[in-house]
């Protein structure tokens, strides 16, 4: 698959709706309420009263419950060499990303050349470490975010947690195959149900990018990122897309990711 190259937790709580004042004088108005925005007929890229959305870094929801995860690779493993910014999945500090979809596409900053990697390997288990889904793939891209779609036959049962495992195992010295101390990444995922007041504010944000901040707001950061991906990789040159990938970002702690390159889907050798 070609793909272009481009610029570029849960529990029962609450979802947390942040506030923002904004000094009108200086930004003039940012958002529009959400009738508004069911109303709009310009283009999405170029109009004004789509919802942006807005960096809330200095916000904090406060979970972390669920097992431990690791959202960043050593940088240095098995045959693997040393990299300036490490293997790192695209997921939230607190270890736990929320998605609405059955079967999620998980997001990954891969920072190694293909020829250096041998293959690689994606599994899910269930809260028995039972596993659910297990795939070898392999990487035709070169450094940068790369995704991984959950297929349509493993679907994600409501309100439990799941863990995933992503493995990269890099080439010998002599650009060999090999299957030592591969460099990884894990964490859990959940799929939830919407609270009928959000499900409420999607149907009424016709456009992607008001449905992706919505996403946001509610920390429901695996559909949001998603979401957006996709948008960037259709519509490379949009200013306010990039802005909304490098808030989006931000608030989820990756900001030094923010300037690597969308590469799109990895394919599962199964």
């Amino acid at each position: 698959m070609t793909m272009t190259r481009t610029k570029l937790p849960v529990h029962n709580k609450k979802p947390f709706f942040p506030f923002f004042t904004i000094t009108l004088t200086l930004l003039g108005f940012i958002s529009y309420p959400m009738s508004v925005l069911a109303q709009s007929h310009m283009p999405e890229s170029n109009n004004p009263n789509i919802t942006p959305i807005l960096s809330q870094q200095q916000q904090n929801d406060g979970s972390s419950q669920g097992r431990p995860g690791k959202r960043k690779g050593t940088g240095s493993r098995g045959n693997c060499h040393a990299v300036k910014i490490p293997l790192t999945a695209l997921v939230s500090s607190n270890d736990l990303s929320l998605s609405v979809e059955e079967n999620p596409t998980f997001w990954f900053f891969v920072p190694y050349k293909s020829d250096a990697i041998s293959s690689g390997e994606f599994s899910l288990q269930d809260e028995a470490n039972n596993d659910v889904y297990r795939t070898s793939f392999t990487l035709p891209f070169g450094a940068g975010i790369v995704s991984f779609n959950l297929p349509s036959t493993i679907s994600l049962e409501i309100n439990k947690k799941y863990q995933w495992y992503f493995k990269l195992y890099c080439k010998n010295a002599n650009r060999q195959a090999s299957t030592k101390g591969a460099d990884f990444v894990y964490g859990l995922v959940q799929r939830v149900t919407l609270k009928p007041e959000i499900e409420h504010q999607l149907k009424a944000a016709t456009a992607p990018r008001s449905r992706i901040a919505i996403y946001a707001q509610n920390r429901i950061w695996q559909s949001a990122l998603t979401e957006l991906a996709k948008l960037r990789l259709a519509d490379p040159q949009n200013t306010n897309l990039y802005k909304d990938w490098d808030n989006l970002l931000r608030d989820m702690g990756l900001e030094n990711l923010a300037e690597e390159p969308i590469l799109g889907e990895v394919k599962s050798k199964n």
